[in-house]
């Protein structure tokens, strides 16, 4: 009986002592996973796929398509807003392509969730997206824009685009 009380009692100092160390090591291999994850999904839904006279843009994790982009020799991460008239640029992203809309110009000229937007219009010399190279692209530049966003301005120079499934495909 005693052994089987000393027993008990080994099992119990198990549990209590080595058994919390245990899901916090299994946490920490999970966290890593799951960032590793999304490390690379981030990295195939910056570069879209080019094939055929098709690129493809991948759904990221919250439901959006980005896309990374070259703007006069600068790489800019847009979200592709196929309701946008224009391409917007943030202002930290214009400024660091170096353009510096006088604070005059800006003009309500946006209608967004939150209400008016102000922007002021710029013009891109050159944009590279999914391989294709486009030349003085209209622009706009937003106060407190937090994503700059790919519009109708470019979309409608690459081609259709339609949704298939977590796919956005923009074909010739």
């Amino acid at each position: 009986m005693n052994r089987l009380i000393l027993f008990a009692l080994l099992i119990m100092i198990i549990v209590v002592v080595i058994a919390p160390n245990l899901g916090h090591q299994a946490e920490r291999v999970t966290v890593a996973s799951v960032r590793a994850e999304k490390d690379v999904a981030v990295a195939a839904v910056e570069r879209p796929v080019v094939g055929g006279g098709s690129t493809v843009i991948e759904r990221d994790g919250g439901g959006q398509f980005h896309v990374s982009a070259e703007v006069d020799g600068q790489e800019v991460r847009f979200l592709v807003d196929t309701g946008a008239d224009l391409v917007a640029l943030t202002e930290a992203d214009a400024a660091r392509l170096g353009l510096s809309p006088d604070p005059g110009s800006f003009q309500p000229t946006l209608r967004t969730a939150s209400g008016t937007g102000y922007g002021a219009p710029v013009r891109l010399e050159r944009m590279s997206v999914g391989g294709r190279d486009l030349d003085d692209v209209e622009a706009v530049v937003v106060r407190g824009l937090s994503v700059s966003l790919l519009g109708q301005s470019v979309l409608r120079q690459l081609g259709s685009v339609t949704l298939e499934g977590d796919r956005l495909l923009i074909s010739d």
